[in-house]
């Protein structure tokens, strides 16, 4: 029997797998199997592990190229991966993982077939450097602009605004400031600005110069200083009915009155003295800004007119006041008082004017100017997200441009 076992065990180790613990199976044996049975090499390799459970060696499986290498060179490292294999099943044993696995062999019935033997003789792998790592270029999200003026100031909900100085009528800041686009009723600055001029041309009394109201102003519709035909009044009071309550009636009043009794062309003189001023994203169709293709601004050309509106003491008195009534005739001659109060909100805040403006097509629009101890400035917004929303973006502009 014992004779038995030690030829056995001689077939065992002709899998070429090398016992490293213990005395007996210390060199390697490369005798070939003197019988094939499968059953008793089996039932030895059981025998083997269980001797190899007790004793606790590693067996560790050591190919040619491995063997010449190890003549070469001195160990250094110990291995902390130890690899124990059989014909039918392996083991993998680790310092941090002491399960036993067993797998069925292949389907040619040899361990080492061509892959496996491949698998273990791959060379190093190279430690990456810089120049061998290929990364992706870098993308900008196509939303993001990256243009020096949509980079500055606050986020406001405005499609258009821009601050002007109000010493020196220069661009402070702005986005989207030289976009034209509709600007309802701040066209009004200009009918107000374009009225005194023409009242210091002709050399009219703004008090006692009484323009009557035509029937086309009183069917113009939208915002309305109640106007009614025939009604007469001051040219002053046509002004202030014109700015604060947004009167589009005030506005075709004016237009009607100086075309009639003086000649001129009043939307021609709009347009001419935009030019004049520089105001070159800038058409006027109309006193008023009801919706028209071609009555449309930029914030910038907004700002310059403010600017240039507001050297006029007539225009700075009238866009600053908050509350106004005024004595009217109407057309049987009778007497009748109207209260007006400013649409602009802000004059509360301790703001001076000037406008507001508001129509499906412009959206919620302001012009606003402020003045302290030391500067001043012009706020201009288009386009807002709400009425409400103007406001807080009033007050966040200032604020920044403050800092």
């Amino acid at each position: 029997m014992k004779q038995e076992y030690s030829e056995n065990k001689q077939q065992v180790l002709s899998l070429k797998y090398q016992p490293t613990s213990t005395n007996n199976y210390r060199n390697q044996l490369l005798w070939q199997p003197q019988t094939d049975n499968l059953n008793s090499t089996l039932m030895l390799a059981q025998r083997i592990f269980r001797e190899y459970k007790q004793n606790k060696f590693q067996v560790r499986k050591v190919s040619a190229i491995q063997q010449q290498q190890k003549e070469k060179e001195p160990e250094q490292k110990k291995q902390k991966t130890t690899i124990m294999d059989s014909k039918r099943f392996h083991m993998y044993n680790h310092p941090k993982n002491n399960r036993v696995k067993q797998l069925n062999s292949t389907a040619n019935n040899s361990f080492y077939s061509k892959k496996s033997t491949e698998k273990y003789q791959q060379s190093p792998i190279k430690p990456k450097t810089a120049s061998s790592i290929s990364r992706a270029k870098r993308m900008l999200p196509q939303q993001i602009s990256i243009s020096p003026i949509d980079s500055v100031g606050p986020l406001v909900s405005a499609q258009s605004w821009c601050i002007i100085n109000g010493k020196n009528g220069q661009l402070m800041s702005g986005q989207n400031h030289y976009k034209s686009r509709q600007m309802a009723s701040i066209t009004k600055i200009m009918t107000c600005w374009l009225a005194l001029k023409l009242t210091q041309q002709f050399h009219l009394d703004l008090d006692n110069t009484y323009f009557t109201v035509p029937e086309k102003a009183e069917r113009i519709g939208g915002t309305t200083a109640q106007l009614q035909s025939g009604d007469k009044l001051s040219i002053r009071d046509l002004l202030y009915g014109l700015m604060l309550p947004s009167g589009n009636d005030a506005a075709i009043s004016l237009q009607h009155n100086f075309e009639l009794y003086k000649g001129c062309d009043f939307i021609q003189q709009m347009n001419q003295s935009a030019q004049d001023i520089g105001m070159e994203m800038t058409s006027y169709s109309n006193p008023h800004g009801l919706y028209h293709e071609d009555n449309y601004s930029s914030a910038y050309d907004i700002g310059v007119l403010t600017y240039n509106a507001m050297q006029n003491l007539q225009f700075a008195s009238i866009v600053k006041t908050k509350i106004y009534f005024s004595e009217i005739e109407d057309k049987f001659g009778e007497s009748k008082e109207i209260f007006w109060e400013n649409t602009n909100k802000m004059l509360y805040q301790g703001f001076r004017g000037v406008k507001t403006g508001i129509t499906k097509e412009a959206g919620p629009c302001v012009v606003e100017y402020f003045e302290d101890n030391q500067n001043s400035y012009i706020i201009v917004l288009l386009n807002c997200r709400s009425v409400d929303q103007r406001w807080q973006d009033t007050i966040k502009l200032l604020d920044w441009i403050r800092q």
